[in-house]
């Protein structure tokens, strides 16, 4: 360890600065106990950050979307950078089916130094993960985000929405000398946490039970990290992520939250892709070995562990932190045995109303109607007449006096706007009063993610 400390700090000496963002950095499984363990895995198109051939920079990991420079999305962008290699040279992280994984990236100071990016989501962006064991070779940005929903059935069914997080997880920190970072280290003190050592971010997710052992299951990560217009939108409410996707209104739709496309001052994301060998349970050589011995020690969440491997409860239990409204479907109410004593459920009055959102698909279009209709009423006949002079017709049911019923989704389109004309700012080098924080990617931390410590 000395010695790759000591290469580290010769590399800190003479290589630049340089503009970071944020990607996939790797992958561990995670133990029943909610310890990080095994072989790690790593991103598509990894490079260790002290390689020399080729040399490192941000550059190669970094995929934004749009394209620096570029206001709007041209619904052509691409979230795969690098293709689908099934033996990279950096070998993939190999999970059961239903295993608990964390996805892991560096904040950069996006999180630790918020007044350089005062105008960004207060979760510090949401990061969505989609997945699909059958990737397309170039995956469109807008054939996947808000597309496919956590049922599977979105889009063309190809992948399900995995999960959601935010970009902060509450805990990781770069070293340097703001008091986030400095009071992150210090209260993680006793679970091992050293403010000279980065603790990375992490996503902890569960992977579906129904995948293929044998297969290739790929995760597309990506990062939504727009500039706000504070007097649009109420900036405490993007502490759980609330806060519009530049895509839905170029792509001609209405946002769900009703947010105007005036609430977005600068669109920005980034994409990463990380791809998962699917084994059978416990049959992962070294990795199943590791990660047997550590179930071992029993189901129960081990609080007293080092920080540094240790997985975060809340994420095991929950693979959606961030609601999407229409994609994750919402929990099932308790059965009656399971109800909290003293509660009751009561159909509405007559004479409520309830709201009934119609979805109509159609090719290339996008058809969402909002009906409001009386508790008691009859069924009805409706028509909606299309671009082109198309006219589709649905029926709306009637709503018992009972019960009442509540249907939202919509459908999507790649049909988009042109990219805005006006000059748009593009990624330049920070100042310290602003815009986005230089760091040094070869912090004594990073020495050690370099030559695959964890």
């Amino acid at each position: 360890m000395a010695s790759s400390l000591n290469t580290f700090a010769l590399l800190a000496l003479i290589l630049p600065f340089t503009n970071a963002h944020s990607w996939v950095e790797r992958a561990s499984r995670i133990a029943p106990n909610g310890t990080m363990t095994g072989p790690i895995g790593f991103a598509r198109g990894y490079v260790p950050r002290d390689s020399t051939n080729p040399p490192f920079t941000d550059t190669i990991p970094t995929n934004i979307l749009p394209v620096a420079g570029q206001s709007m999305y041209s619904g052509d962008e691409i979230i795969n950078k690098f293709p689908l290699d099934p033996n990279p040279a950096f070998p993939l992280l190999q999970a059961a089916p239903g295993d608990h994984i964390a996805i892991m990236h560096l904040e950069n100071g996006h999180t630790t130094l918020p007044q350089n990016q005062p105008n960004k989501p207060r979760n510090r962006g949401t990061i969505f993960f989609y997945g699909t064991s059958d990737p397309k070779p170039q995956e469109r940005l807008f054939d996947v985000h808000l597309v496919w929903n956590a049922a599977g059935t979105g889009g063309d069914k190809r992948g399900r929405l995995l999960g959601t997080r935010n970009y902060d997880d509450g805990q990781c920190y770069q070293p340097n000398n703001a008091e986030l970072s400095t009071s992150r280290a210090a209260a993680l003190a006793p679970e091992g946490a050293k403010h000279d050592i980065e603790l990375a971010c992490q996503s902890d997710l569960q992977l579906p039970k129904d995948l293929k052992p044998g297969s290739i299951y790929t995760i597309y990560w990506y990062w939504d990290w727009p500039d706000l217009n504070p007097p649009e939108i109420d900036m405490d409410k993007t502490k759980d992520g609330l806060y519009p996707w530049a895509g839905t209104f170029m792509r001609g739709q209405k946002d769900p939250n009703g947010f105007k496309p005036s609430a977005i001052a600068k669109n920005e994301s980034y994409s990463s892709v990380i791809d998962i060998k699917i084994s059978a349970p416990n049959t992962n050589e070294e990795g199943a070995k590791n990660f047997q011995s550590k179930a071992e020690g029993g189901n129960t969440f081990i609080q007293d562990q080092d920080i540094y491997t240790k997985a975060i409860q809340s994420q095991m239990q929950n693979n959606y932190q961030v609601d999407v409204p229409g994609l994750v479907k919402t929990p099932e109410p308790p059965q009656d045995d399971d109800k909290p004593s003293g509660t009751t459920t009561r159909p509405p009055p007559t004479g409520a109303t309830v709201t009934v959102t119609e979805l109509v698909t159609v090719p290339a279009a996008t058809v969402v109607k909002t009906v409001t209709i009386t508790a008691g009423a009859e069924p009805t006949s409706t028509s909606v007449q299309l671009p082109g002079g198309v006219f589709i017709s649905s029926f709306l049911p009637g709503v018992p006096k009972e019960s009442s019923t509540s249907v939202s989704s919509s459908s999507t389109t790649s049909r988009v706007l042109p990219p805005a004309p006006e000059e748009t700012e593009s990624a330049t080098q920070t100042q310290p009063t602003g815009g986005r924080p230089i760091v040094t990617p070869f912090l004594r931390a990073r020495a050690d993610w370099g030559l695959g410590w964890w």
